[in-house]
């Protein structure tokens, strides 16, 4: 094995590597890096791991093979109630508080980005028990992603080891947990269908994003991951996330990555022994102005990108909110079309340099703009503007799959199930339909329905690769529905 780089080989590597999956590989990082990429050498088929960085340099890596590559680049180590000031501060105040704020629609949103395992998002899932006597009538969403699908692994099977209990209380172990045998502790079934994990790049993937499931959070979690990124991708994420959670939401990172700089567009909030972060009225007016007086062309033409992404379809042409009157500009003059051939990149960018477009960006699109709607939390509107369209446009199995997804976040779930039974009429073969009604006879607890959809889902998408994108889907991969589907279904023996 190749044991020393040179300095431009490291170089080249850790830029192939930060652009790739967003970490930071410093200089006194050199033997780890060196290491870990001998052992993903292995898994890739190269005996060398020289041979190995050659490929890897020239490479255009497919995402599975990015997210194998990241499994053994990032640090798979997290234990139950980590840090339990934090959890003290959600138990006894955070949490309690959010309750008598949400006791109306009774739904709370949760995301634990970066979940590896999943000790925390259960952590989380069992702090909530502690603290709602009635959690049966509320609708718990607790998401864990992270970007190793070895770790996610692990934690849908919710089996832990004697090591993931260390310095968490006693009454975590015993009260949460079957003892199996031979130092193995299972989770609770009523806890582990409190979590959904799924896989997620932070570098790569949408969010806040209504199709993913990342928007309209209450507390995000992002604890011990942005120290591996580099300060530029750090930045980035933690706008995204920022946008992603609700007003007056929370937002918790480890006690070493704590930054008045770094999160500078939150308020920071002192507890006993640990300081948490809040999208208040006062960080808001803080953002926009700092948004309004320093928003770079790099953040527009990441913001157009965005908005693209999310929609998935030909997008005619895009307003740009930077001036007035409004200036529309048409992809075609930029060189993009469906058929020419022309990277949309080159076409986004052509835009972006011929105007100043601002932080607010509308697609003139009336299907784009029920989803940028329904992103940013509007969903009536979005809903009054999605039935509108659909009495134009009767045979769009689309648009009758959006209208469920909106009529589920208003709790609407027999509409929902009578949408997505109109998409399936007009094409049997609908995979996202299906997914979608599984879904929703998964959290009404209508097992034979649920199972029925989900392996509906997983006959069709057989003879799919795990990269392949899933129509009707905004990106989603093959992989990323057997991972929600299989989670699910063992929630459900």
């Amino acid at each position: 094995m190749k044991a020393v780089f040179t300095d431009e080989e490291f170089s080249d590597v850790r830029g192939v590597i930060s652009s790739l999956i967003g970490l930071e590989f410093p200089v006194n990082r050199r033997n780890t890096l060196i290491r870990n990429l001998g052992l993903a050498a292995k898994e890739f088929g190269f005996y060398e791991v020289g041979e190995f960085i050659t490929w890897l340099l020239t490479a255009e890596l497919k995402k599975v093979e990015t997210q194998i590559l990241a499994s053994y680049l990032t640090i798979s180590e997290t234990y139950f109630w980590r840090e339990p000031h934090v959890f003290e501060a959600f138990t006894e105040h955070i949490l309690p508080e959010l309750i008598v704020s949400k006791k109306e629609d009774k739904t709370i949103r949760i995301w634990c980005a970066g979940c590896s395992t999943g000790e925390e998002p259960y952590s989380l899932a069992i702090a909530l028990h502690r603290v709602l006597p009635d959690i049966k009538d509320w609708e718990i969403k607790i998401l864990g992603t992270d970007i190793n699908p070895s770790s996610l692994d692990k934690a849908i099977t919710g089996v832990y080891t004697k090591w993931s209990f260390r310095n968490c209380p006693s009454w975590l172990q015993t009260g949460y947990f079957h003892n199996l045998g031979n130092e193995r502790f299972e989770i609770l079934p009523r806890i582990r269908k409190m979590v959904t994990f799924t896989n997620l790049n932070l570098t790569h993937e949408i969010y806040p994003s209504f199709m993913n499931d990342t928007h309209s959070m209450d507390i995000i979690l992002c604890r011990n991951v942005l120290m591996y990124f580099s300060e530029a991708w750090v930045d980035k994420i933690t706008e995204r996330l920022y946008k992603a959670l609700n007003n007056n939401g929370w937002f918790a990172v480890a006690s070493c990555e704590l930054s008045s700089h770094t999160f500078s567009q939150f308020e920071s909030v002192n507890f006993q022994n640990a300081i948490l972060y809040r999208k208040s009225q006062k960080s808001l007016l803080m953002n926009e102005d700092h948004i309004g007086n320093d928003f770079s062309l790099e953040a527009d033409k990441e913001q157009v990108e965005l908005r693209l992404r999310s929609a998935n379809i030909p997008l005619p042409s895009i307003i740009g909110v930077g001036g007035n009157p409004f200036i529309n500009h048409d992809f075609k003059d930029a060189g993009y079309s469906d058929d020419s051939g022309t990277n949309k990149e080159q076409a986004i960018q052509k835009v972006v340099e011929t105007d100043t477009v601002s932080a607010t960006i509308t697609i003139n699109d009336p299907i784009v703009n029920i989803r940028i709607l329904a992103n940013g939390g509007k969903l009536q509107e979005a809903l009054t503007l999605c039935i509108e369209v659909i009495e134009s446009d009767k045979l769009s199995i689309g648009l009758y799959s959006l209208r469920a997804s909106i009529y589920q976040e208003l709790e609407m779930f027999s509409d929902a199930i009578a949408s997505l039974k109109q998409a399936l009429y007009l094409n049997p073969d609908f995979i996202m339909g299906h997914f979608a009604l599984g879904n929703l006879f998964f959290k009404q607890e209508k097992q034979k329905h649920a199972k029925m959809h989900f392996n509906n889902v997983l006959a069709l998408i057989k003879s799919m690769k795990n990269e392949d994108i899933i129509p009707e889907s905004d990106g989603l991969s093959v992989k990323y529905l057997s991972d929600i589907i299989m989670n699910n279904l063992l929630k459900l023996k």
